[in-house]
């Protein structure tokens, strides 16, 4: 028998990925863990079983969803392409654990969750990221990797990756609280959940909840990368 291999945007990133994995992890700055100000707290967070914290805020999204709408731009690109934007601008959230060390990443993409048509079941969609990408171009390029996976791609942890952020949504509720699911030792990487729009006086809010690895970020940093990410959604068409 033979078997085809469907050639299709996500096919062709997954197996880029592969192909230049090791390469990409040698695109790194190691951290001097000896003479870091933060060492203490690494060395204290690093022992901890589950040592994620999490931060729950409500942003302002008015003037994104303006320019977004007059823009034609989804809104669900466009967030992810903010939050990425503004990890790959701020070290903190290019901090990884490998081994005994701590190295400061290139660049960061982003993974998402993705609802299969006609299912209630969920897949992963992930969006390369480069410098100099505006909110039009990663919209264009990111929508065959959310339709593809729509269409029923087969979920892709990528276990192997750490130069990502994990995201995932909840268009149905405005929540005030959120609890990620992580496996044994699967460190280092951050989580984001965006959930349900919703309006307070001439307002537009969007829940968003931050989930970081202490021994890599403190309140100080979550804080400072959720600052960025604020003003960078109220300048969407600044910041590309």
């Amino acid at each position: 028998m033979i078997h085809t291999w469907k050639c299709t945007p996500v096919n062709v990133y997954n197996q880029l990925i592969t192909d230049v994995w090791y390469y990409l992890r040698a695109m790194v700055t190691e951290i001097d863990i000896p003479n870091w100000d933060r060492r203490e707290s690494y060395e204290l967070f690093k022992e901890f079983e589950d040592p994620f914290f999490g931060l729950q805020v409500e942003l302002d999204v008015t003037l994104f969803w303006a320019y977004c709408k007059s823009h034609g731009l989804g809104i669900h690109h466009s967030l992810l392409y903010t939050v990425v934007k503004t990890a790959n601008s701020y070290a903190p959230m290019k901090f990884r654990r490998r081994g005994n060390s701590v190295v400061q990443l290139d660049q960061v993409n982003i993974g998402c969750s993705v609802l299969k048509t006609g299912t209630e079941g969920f897949t992963f969609a992930y969006y390369p990221w480069k410098d100099g990408l505006n909110a039009e171009e990663f919209d264009a390029q990111s929508k065959p990797f959310t339709q593809e996976s729509a269409a029923g791609a087969v979920m892709d942890s990528r276990h192997h990756q750490d130069d990502i952020i994990y995201g995932t949504t909840l268009p149905w509720v405005s929540f005030s609280g959120f609890k990620h699911a992580k496996k044994a030792g699967a460190h280092s990487i951050p989580r984001i959940v965006i959930g349900k729009m919703y309006e307070s006086g001439s307002s537009k809010l969007l829940p968003f909840q931050l989930e970081v690895d202490h021994a890599l970020m403190d309140g100080l940093h979550a804080s400072q990368y959720l600052l960025r990410l604020q003003a960078n959604l109220d300048s969407i068409s600044q910041i590309g």
